[in-house]
Formats: C-alpha cells, structure tokens, sequence
C-alpha cells in the first residue's frame, strides 16, 4: 500500500505541475506591438542608442527578436533583445551602431506566452533629407526575407493533426476496454498506434517549435540552444510534460503485456485516468486558452472539450475497426457507447460553443478570421456528426444494433474530419487584431513630402506621426500644423489631436479614438502665416 500510495501522489505533482502552467496569470490572447522606441515614421537627427519595443503582454526574446534594416535590405548588427528588467513586457535591443541617414526598418519577432510567433516592422528616419521610398514595399520586403523554413507550417499542421488522432486512439480505446467485454485482438494495436502517433506528435512540435520562433531554417531543428529557448515558453513545458506522461501511460500499458482482456485492477485504471486527464491538460494549457482571459476556466472547459471529443471518437474507432460488430458482445458494447456518447457529445458541444463566445470578442467578427471560418466549417461538420449519432441512437433504442455500422463508419470519417480543421485553427487568432506594422503613407502637395503614420492603429490611445520635408531636404520650420479625424457617415464627432513637436518640421499628435472603422485623417500644414497647405488621407482603425 505504501507503493502505491507513493506512486498516487507522485502523479498528483506531475498533473499539479500541469496545472500550475494552465492557470499561470492570464494574459492577453496575441500579444501586440504597444509602443515603441524610437517611433514609426521618427525623424531623428542621430541614430538612436537602442530600440525599444512595448508590447500589451509578457514575451519571450528569440535569437534576433529586434532588428533593423536600411532601404536596401541590409541588416544592421545591432545587440541582442533582451527583457526589460523592470517589465517582462518590454523588449530591447542595444548597441546600435552609428548609421549614416538615412530611411530604416525595424524588424520584430518574439513568442508570445502561448507559443506563438507575432512579428512586424515599422521605419524611422535619419536625417530630413532620405530619398523618397515606398515604406509599404521596403518593410514587406523585409518581413519577407524573414519567412522560416518552406513547408514548416505544413509539418506543424500534421504533427497536431496526428497527436489529436493519436489520443483518440489511445486514450479512448483504452476507455472502451476498461468497460469490458472487448476481446479482439485490433483495440490493442489501435492503442499501440495511437501512443506512436501521440508521441511523435509531441517531439516535432517541439524540434520544429524553434525555427518557427526564429523563422530559421530546417538546420535549426537539430539546434540545442534552441531546445532550450522553446523548453523556456509554456508551450514547450507542456509538451515535455506530455512526453513524460506518455512515457508513464507506456509503463502502464506494458504492465498488462497483451492481457487487456482481463479485469483490470482499481489500481490500474485510477492510475491511468490519472495520466490521461494530465495529458490531455497539456494540451489545454499550451493553447488558446491559456493565454486568454480567466484561463482557469477556459482551460477547465477545454479539458472537458477536449476529453469528450477523445471518448467520443475513440470509441467510434473501436465500433468500427475493433470487430466489435461481428462479436457475440455487440449489443453490449454499443449500449455502454451508446450511454457514453449521451453525456459525452452535449458536453463537446455546449464547452464548445462557450469557449467561442469566450475567445472571439465580437461574434459579428467571426468571418473576418481564418480561425472563425474554420470554426464555422467545424460547425456544419459537427452537426453532421450530432445527426448521425442521434440517428444511430434511434436504432440502438429500437433494438437494431448490428445495423448502424455504416452509420458509425460515416461518424467515424466526419469526426476525423472535425479533428483536421481542429488541428489548423491552433495556429490561428481567434479573434481579430491589427496588421502587423502600423499604417504609414507619404503623400504628396506641392514641393511638400509629408510622411504620416498611426500607430498601434486600433481602438484606444494612438499617435499619429507627421514629418514635412522637400525631395532636397531644405524647408523652413513649420508655423502651425493641426491634426483631426472624421468617421464618414457616422455620428462619432470629430476628434483634434493634441499637438507636439518632436523636432524640425517632425509633430506628433495624441488622441484616443473608441470607434473602429476607415477614419478620414485631416492635416492642415501652415509654413507661415499667410499660408497653409491642405492633405488628406484614410486612415483604417481595427477594434
């Protein structure tokens, strides 16, 4: 008793320690660029002495998380991003070297708290005399030259799709055969399967996690210090664990060693729901809602989700593939599904739906994400689904068992189905955010350039930088320049920034705008008194 005492509460820490990664202080879900330092479109007289980027959630540097590029692509050495010491949320870069004038882009990747990837650019200038230069091409040139290895997404794709499918197998076929009455000899090889699947999954996820991170090249797979980088980040954490669990879940199913017909003990089966609940928290607490808010809950109700999807569809494996149909135990074997899929089925769902309204901020945006519209897709196969087995409960009820295997067969091919799209809304934002880099254009009046970016871009507190210069450079001092937004066709008044100065001829103006939509951005420039120049522009602000 005294070993088995001790083995319990060895995997109550290792689930606890689970645990303790899901409900780690929530944050934000996909993290945003804030602030920065220096400013999008800053004209500066000198090259700054560091970059500093502020972002709306904790993040973890990567090898070269902060870049800068000049206007032909040529990346500038700069320090290592590091953490600010006062604030996890805050990267940056030292040492930059002394640069001539010139127009920069700096370039940004770091890894958010649930593993992913988030990326941007924006530029600044130095000097007032940079020769004109499309920002828009520059900075999508640079990011472009930042892609990681061709194919990667697919591999990653896969790899989840595959773990998903490879705990159903195991964890819901061992379900089906701890009911018991299931003797044929294919349930144990699904399960043998199921564990292969589930356990590579779990090491290409976290081999590929650091190229991706570093958008590096497939060398990097083999890097250690990367190894190392990922094990830092929640997500790869959780798939060590997940390794470690599956390796224990292996201990326990050789410890029958092909006798899975027998009655198995109290013991066994406590120990290995133990495991299988830890497991599949590992995955609860890596995604989307470990990084949204109360992710206690989210990652609670992602639990439920996620283990009744995989009772669900492993038990619909082993009707269809365990030659339980052709077996005396047939009716048996059904019912005892059958009863499952009652409470296992409404509970996928209804988890399902409240976490949709949980992660996606608006409802009405849902369509406006590649995450919303495989939920959508995800959606009309689950009613699918939810048709067939209500069908097939029908005629269980009415005593005709061994007449739903085609049934069960076309269940079994819309569940894999739903696993698919699953598996690629994990790399997706469920909710809708801000390009990348901040709005900037140049435009055009006269022998004037005005160079205009909004940073973040989105609902709240934004600035909007102004620079003023001639193709030669040479300018008078700006007298007065005045900034407002409209909405058209709206009743939102309309809003006058707050102007200052930042240097020659370069103002900036704050101003917090509540309402999303494409704004009309006014600026009226006077060089001189008896003088003034008009320009206008469209501004985007997303929610």
């Amino acid at each position: 008793m005294t070993t088995v005492s001790s083995i319990r509460k060895f995997w109550f820490v290792v689930v606890a320690l689970v645990a303790s990664i899901a409900w780690a202080s929530p944050v934000a879900a996909h993290a945003q660029l804030d602030t920065s330092s220096p400013a999008p479109s800053a004209v500066l007289e000198s090259a700054p002495s560091e970059v500093r980027l502020d972002f709306n959630e904790p993040m973890t540097p990567v090898a070269r998380s902060i870049e800068i590029y000049n206007q032909e692509g040529q990346r500038i050495v700069l320090g290592e991003a590091l953490l600010s010491p006062d604030d996890p949320s805050v990267l940056i870069a030292g040492d930059v070297p002394e640069i001539p004038d010139g127009l920069y882009v700096v370039a940004w990747r770091a890894v958010s708290n649930d593993g992913h990837a988030v990326e941007g650019a924006y530029t600044f200038q130095i000097g007032a005399s940079a020769p004109i230069v499309a920002t828009s091409d520059l900075i999508a040139n640079v990011l472009a030259g930042q892609n990681g290895p061709s194919g990667l997404s697919w591999v990653m794709g896969i790899a989840k799709f595959l773990g998903f499918l490879g705990l159903c197998l195991v964890l819901g076929c061992l379900v089906m055969v701890a009911g018991g009455s299931i003797t044929s000899r294919r349930v144990p090889i699904f399960i043998g399967v199921g564990w292969l699947l589930a356990f590579a999954s779990a090491i290409v996820l976290f081999v590929t996690q650091g190229p991706y991170t570093i958008a590096g090249t497939w060398s990097d797979l083999f890097n250690t210090s990367l190894w190392s980088d990922v094990y830092a980040t929640r997500l790869g954490k959780a798939l060590v664990i997940r390794e470690v669990l599956l390796v224990s879940l292996l201990v326990l199913l050789w410890s029958l060693r092909g006798h899975f017909a027998r009655s198995l003990t109290s013991w066994w089966r406590s120990t290995t729901a133990l495991v299988g609940v830890g497991i599949v928290l590992t995955l609860s607490a890596s995604g989307h809602p470990s990084a949204s808010e109360n992710s206690g809950i989210a990652v609670f109700a992602d639990v439920l989700h996620l283990s009744s999807v995989i009772l669900w569809v492993g038990g619909l494996i082993v009707l269809v593939g365990g030659g339980v149909m052709r077996s005396v135990e047939a009716e048996v074997v059904v019912k005892r599904f059958s009863r499952m899929a009652i409470f296992a089925i409404p509970i996928a769902v209804f988890t399902g739906l409240w976490q949709t309204w949980h992660l996606v901020p608006s409802l009405s945006d849902i369509t406006q994400t590649k995450w919303g519209q495989a939920l959508l897709i995800k959606s009309c196969i689950v009613v699918v689904a939810v048709i067939l087995g209500a069908f097939a409960q029908w005629l269980v009820r009415r005593g005709e068992v061994r007449s739903i295997q085609r049934i069960v067969m076309v269940e079994v091919f819309v569940a894999v189905m739903a696993l698919g799209v699953t598996a690629g809304m994990l790399s997706q934002a469920p909710e809708v955010t801000s390009a990348s880099s901040v709005f900037s254009t140049q435009l055009v009046e006269g022998d004037m350039i005005v160079g205009v970016a909004v940073t973040p871009g989105r609902v709240g507190n934004n600035e909007i930088h102004v620079t003023v210069t001639t193709p030669s450079g040479s300018l008078s001092p700006i007298e007065n320049l005045t900034m407002r937004l409209t909405l058209p066709g709206s009743e939102v008044p309309t809003i006058t920034a707050a102007i200052a100065e930042l240097g020659p001829n370069h103002f900036v103006g704050t101003l917090s705008i509540l309402t999303p939509g494409t704004w009309t951005l006014e600026i009226l420039i006077q060089p001189d008194p008896s003088s003034s120049t008009r320009v206008v522009t469209e501004v985007p602000i997303t929610g």
